[in-house]
């Protein structure tokens, strides 16, 4: 799993977008190039598939193009797009619960083209660590929005709580609290699935909580 951005980037992507906010156009190239990877990284989780993610990532960028001018100098450019794009992702949860007809079996196909290769690992290592991604990656689609996202702040892009919680608009105890049930539920699941616990405390909890 990528580390966290350094405090250079986040520094770097706070200056950019004080820029941007105030008209200054030709900084979007830079603002994109470093926002959008871990950007997009938040949105696979989101939307649990390839092709959601790009149109999801897009609309964020969007909507930061939009909102720039509401951007706060000296707060961190790159929560404050987790926090876009979050309401972009809630918008169009409402749509499809208007509209469930479009709901299709993408998470299904998405589960093989998001678990990616390591040549440094053995073949049956190799399995072995698709099939724990496996088993995480089909977990998270399957658990609240709320649970989901707040794990992934934490725990994937190593959000402190207080960060975490004012990214989701709420309190740091609620965080703590959203984290540990998806936690749970992760580890009843990779139970199920045959891991011994010490193997799936690894897969997440070397991650540390920042609070």
């Amino acid at each position: 799993m990528p580390p966290p951005a350094m405090d250079t980037t986040v520094d770097q992507l706070s200056e950019l977008m004080q820029r941007y906010a105030r008209g200054e156009d030709c900084v979007f190239e830079d603002l994109y190039r470093l926002m959008a990877p871990r950007l997009y990284r938040f949105c696979l989780r989101l939307a649990m598939g390839r092709s959601e993610a790009d149109d999801l990532l897009q609309e964020t960028m969007l909507r930061v193009h939009r909102a720039r001018a509401t951007y706060l100098a000296g707060s961190n450019a790159l929560h404050w797009a987790f926090a876009i794009s979050r309401s972009v992702h809630f918008d169009r949860l409402r749509y499809r619960r208007r509209r469930p007809e479009d709901l299709g079996s993408a998470n299904d196909a998405a589960e093989q083209d998001r678990l990616p290769t390591d040549d440094r690992h053995s073949p049956e290592a190799e399995v072995l660590a698709r099939d724990m991604a496996a088993i995480v990656t089909r977990e998270l689609a399957r658990m609240s929005e709320k649970n989901r996202v707040a794990f992934v702040l934490l725990k994937e892009e190593g959000l402190s709580v207080k960060a975490a919680a004012a990214v989701l608009g709420t309190t740091a105890m609620v965080v703590r609290q959203r984290v540990h049930r998806a936690c749970e539920q992760l580890r009843l699941a990779l139970g199920t699935g045959g891991w011994e616990e010490n193997d799936h405390e690894r897969s997440w909890n070397a991650i540390p909580v920042r609070v």
